[in-house]
């Protein structure tokens, strides 16, 4: 077929982060009508720790989506979190805590699901925080075997184990 996508999944590489931070960006669930926030959000404490050094601890890992001409579209990543700095999705410091996004145009071809069934194949224990409004992404993670751990007013933190 002539105009078949071609997408390459990869363990991330350094000159990956800039797009990772561009994807951190666009995990941030922002309800259907809303504006979404200012990019300076990336610079707050409890969002800019998911990514801030990544690649220096132990267990920071993240997969890649890539068209066949080298465009990123999506990425899954991994991050332990600790208990004096706790991620929204939090359960353990042994636990790696997970984020994803894909570009909003390549949504709804299994891309996002390939992705983490990659990062779960090298991280099979993780956790998350997911909005429950965002009921595609809650469809996902379940049906990948992440289950409710917690909820607080719409976030839930889920674990896969």
């Amino acid at each position: 077929m002539e105009n078949e996508l071609i997408i390459t999944f990869r363990p991330w590489l350094p000159p990956d982060m800039n797009f990772l931070w561009e994807m951190l960006y666009c995990s941030i669930h922002v309800p259907e009508g809303s504006a979404r926030p200012d990019r300076t959000i990336l610079d707050q404490p409890k969002i800019r720790h998911y990514l801030e050094d990544f690649g220096t601890r132990s267990g920071d890992d993240a997969q890649v989506a890539v068209t066949g001409e080298g465009v990123q579209i999506g990425a899954a990543w991994c991050r332990r979190m600790s208990p004096s700095d706790p991620g929204y999705g939090f359960v353990d410091a042994s636990i790696p805590e997970l984020g994803m996004a894909v570009d909003a145009s390549m949504r709804g071809r299994g891309i996002g699901r390939q992705l983490l069934l990659d990062l779960l194949d090298r991280h099979p224990t993780m956790s998350l925080s997911v909005d429950t409004d965002n009921q595609r992404a809650v469809g996902l993670y379940e049906s990948l075997g992440f289950v409710p751990l917690a909820e607080s007013g719409s976030s839930c933190t889920m674990i896969r184990h």
